[in-house]
């Protein structure tokens, strides 16, 4: 599953101390965001058909609220004239969704509850969505776009929409311009 060994490690994520605001803005990756703390940084390829796809995880703990913070950022291939953005991201989610519940079920014992919410829209997003999230006793927002070649997943946990900071969080995200991602085949197996 695509995230089934990075989600785990978002929980466990460094605490840092309050102070300014950064942006994040990765090259090549399409976005930048506003987190309260500088995050923690994991990637990891994702297999669509024949090659490999590099999704990036930024997560962090912020000491202030108490707040979790996560930002998923998937590329893949072009899918723009086979799939709909919507069965896009609705097949990625399913996919996210599969891989957090039996992550943190393995790892810490957690269930996980990601229920739809809304539509929501942001420009240079072909379409997004906004999910109520439970996890344990913790409760969170998880707004996830489509942009093709992209899929970005924003995650607060221990706050919501009434919150400052997760209304600063999800207001700061931005879809900028990248290049197209560069996929890597996989490796060639020898027959036995």
């Amino acid at each position: 599953m695509l995230l089934a060994f990075l989600v785990a490690p978002a929980l466990a994520a460094p605490v840092y101390k309050a102070g300014d605001w950064i942006v994040l803005s990765p090259t090549g990756e399409g976005f930048s965001i506003q987190l309260p703390v500088k995050p923690e940084e994991q990637t990891d390829r994702s297999t669509f058909d024949s090659n490999t796809y590099k999704m990036r995880l930024y997560t962090c703990n912020d000491e202030a609220s108490g707040m979790l913070y996560m930002v998923v950022m998937q590329e893949f291939p072009d899918l723009s004239g086979i799939l709909t953005p919507t069965v896009r991201l609705d097949k990625f989610m399913d996919g996210f969704k599969e891989g957090f519940a039996k992550s943190l079920a393995e790892s810490a014992g957690m269930t996980v509850d990601v229920q739809t919410d809304r539509d929501i829209s942001l420009k240079g997003a072909a379409i997004g969505r906004q999910y109520i999230l439970s996890l344990g006793e913790s409760r969170g927002l998880l707004r996830a776009f489509d942009a093709n070649p992209r899929n970005y997943v924003l995650m607060v946990l221990g706050g919501d929409e009434k919150k400052a900071e997760v209304k600063r969080f999800f207001d700061s995200f931005e879809i900028k311009s990248a290049p197209p991602p560069i996929p890597q085949p996989l490796p060639k197996t020898k027959p036995e």
